[in-house]
């Protein structure tokens, strides 16, 4: 089985909704993600896949960690964490074999919530804010259940 690299970012707004699209080959409501690129950092690639699907710039938020790198910055740096690591199951599509997507899951904000949003549609048909309540309302063949649990967990 084939495994690639993904990131993901649940973008969240000082209104308490998450962003989600309606994605065209899942068929289901999901947050922006997709590849990371060579050479990419997963958070990079969260933020990035975010402006190229929903044209919305936004910080990735991660969890307070200890600096081991505070005294001694030529050895690295610290990474955000992400809110989860999946290892997502991928039904074959079309000519794309089933594969697997190993998958950096981040909590982001917008930078400026007034930002129109855009979207990309090679990747989805909707684009839209939800509420707790609309997430709980959707039909279960509309949202994976662990995205549905997961904004149910950080709204």
């Amino acid at each position: 089985m084939h495994r690639h690299f993904t990131a993901s970012a649940f973008v969240l707004d000082s209104k308490k909704r998450v962003l989600l699209l309606w994605h065209k080959k899942l068929q289901r409501w999901m947050p922006p993600g997709g590849h990371v690129d060579p050479d990419e950092m997963p958070e990079e690639t969260a933020r990035r896949e975010c402006k190229e699907e929903t044209d919305l710039d936004v910080v990735i938020v991660g969890d307070a960690q200890d600096d081991v790198f505070e005294k001694n910055r030529h050895e690295g740096q610290m990474l955000k964490k992400p809110f989860c690591f999946l290892l997502e199951n991928i039904p074959a599509n079309g000519s794309q074999e089933a594969h697997q997507h190993m998958d950096f899951v981040y909590l982001a904000r917008p930078v400026d919530e007034d930002q129109a949003l855009t979207l990309q549609e090679d990747e989805g048909t909707e684009l839209r804010w939800f509420t707790m309540e609309e997430i709980e309302q959707l039909p279960d063949a509309d949202i994976f259940a662990n995205v549905r649990g997961y904004i149910l967990e950080i709204l």
